[in-house]
């Protein structure tokens, strides 16, 4: 039986293929993905989405990017802070097309309303889509 100290950092090494820590642009790339979780709830409050649905947002991201965090060796520790930049991003782009005569809050909408339900395999699926495959994968397959 494993000791308590062992255990413990049994639980906090990466669960990447390849076992290697990730890098400074993995870690970046991680950092993006929570920006843009913020983005989208902050772009989805200013298309008058309800709080319910915000708040649900927001928990369901924060659970799944925790998880993924957790399962290839990044960092959360700055998660807060880049959540509320994203808020803040994602607010002020639809302010810039609202004043530009474009409403893109349809699609704004869509896509928050299919995050806000994501299971965590869905949302990683995505992710791996749009980063040419998970953590420690290679892009060549």
């Amino acid at each position: 039986r494993p000791s308590h100290e062992f255990a413990y950092l049994g639980d906090a090494a990466p669960r990447r293929p390849d076992a290697a820590a990730p890098d400074a642009a993995e870690q970046a790339q991680f950092e993006s993905f929570v920006v843009t979780a913020g983005a989208s709830n902050g772009a989805a409050r200013s298309c008058g989405a309800s709080e319910p649905d915000l708040a649900q947002h927001q928990a369901t991201s924060r659970a799944n990017l925790e998880r993924y965090a957790k399962e290839y060796g990044f960092s959360a520790a700055g998660y807060d802070g880049l959540y509320r930049k994203g808020l803040a991003d994602g607010a002020r782009m639809m302010e810039e097309m609202k004043r530009s005569g474009v409403d893109g809050c349809r699609g704004v909408l869509g896509s928050f309303q299919n995050e806000r339900v994501s299971s965590y395999e869905e949302m990683k699926a995505a992710l791996a889509e749009v980063s040419d495959g998970l953590p420690g994968e290679s892009a060549e397959k």
